[in-house]
């Protein structure tokens, strides 16, 4: 698993694709994919769904979200902040869809005017009234729950997990240094991301120990200490399971 980042896009962004595939990742815009033709899996707070032909793919700010295995197709790819939306930026800010997925084409015409426009003119009032006005035909068919918690408290703790996941790190930890509670933590994990606390620190690690013995002389015990694992038995241990080779073994498949 790779770590998942943190997206800040200051404007609209608004294409076509022929594959959408992209890692986990986070941001406070709007983002919405339209399945024209083709298949493949998208993720959304812990949730995976299979997307095929007609199908709506939404996601609400700050919701950890990506995309694989998609075959070759047409996909419209949106992503925009809630306040161009006024009339429903509250929606938005309120809570997050009980599911992210809606199969339909009636509202595409829309989408596809919006497309034309912007791709003419750039970002306008025009487009932002297409916006508006598809929006207003998707919404209604997503049932909106209210968060169980502050919007921004996952991206929080994924800022200081990838800050700090180099020391000793745990849920109680975490926990202390945001000011949140230990169950809300590890509700994050296994609810929104998918993946328990430990799993995912451990990946962190892995992908700052992979970089080392790509691009460094270090030791097998310097790449250990440097990448935040705490022996290098538990190193060992870990890139074992993750590649099925020790860090040595990998290290010299890469010289050859």
């Amino acid at each position: 698993m790779s770590q998942i980042f943190r997206e800040i896009k200051s404007h609209i962004t608004f294409h076509q694709s022929e594959n959408p595939d992209f890692p986990a990742h986070i941001h406070d815009d709007i983002e919405l994919v339209f399945v024209k033709h083709g298949r493949g899996i998208a993720g959304c707070d812990g949730k995976k769904y299979s997307l095929s032909d007609n199908m709506w793919f939404l996601t609400f700010p700050n919701q950890v979200h990506y995309y694989t295995d998609f075959t070759p197709g047409e996909y419209y790819i949106l992503i925009l902040k809630p306040a161009a939306l006024l009339r429903y930026n509250g929606i938005f800010m309120a809570g997050a869809p009980e599911s992210a997925v809606y199969q339909d084409s009636s509202a595409l015409w829309l989408l596809e005017t919006a497309f034309r426009e912007y791709r003419q003119d750039g970002f306008s009032e025009i487009i932002a009234a297409y916006l508006t006005a598809l929006f207003g035909k998707l919404l209604p068919f997503y049932k909106i729950e209210k968060v169980g918690f502050p919007r921004d408290t996952v991206q929080r703790i994924l800022q200081y997990c990838a800050d700090h996941y180099r020391e000793e790190l745990t849920v109680g930890i975490v926990a202390e240094k945001l000011q949140v509670s230990r169950s809300c933590v590890s509700h994050i994990f296994s609810a929104r991301i998918g993946v328990n606390f430990c799993d995912y620190i451990n990946a962190l690690r892995l992908g700052e120990a992979e970089e080392l013995l790509r691009n460094g002389n270090y030791a097998i015990t310097e790449v250990a200490n440097l990448s935040g694992f705490s022996t290098i038995r538990t190193f060992n241990r870990a890139f074992s399971k993750k590649h099925g080779i020790s860090p040595s073994a990998y290290r010299k498949m890469l010289s050859e």
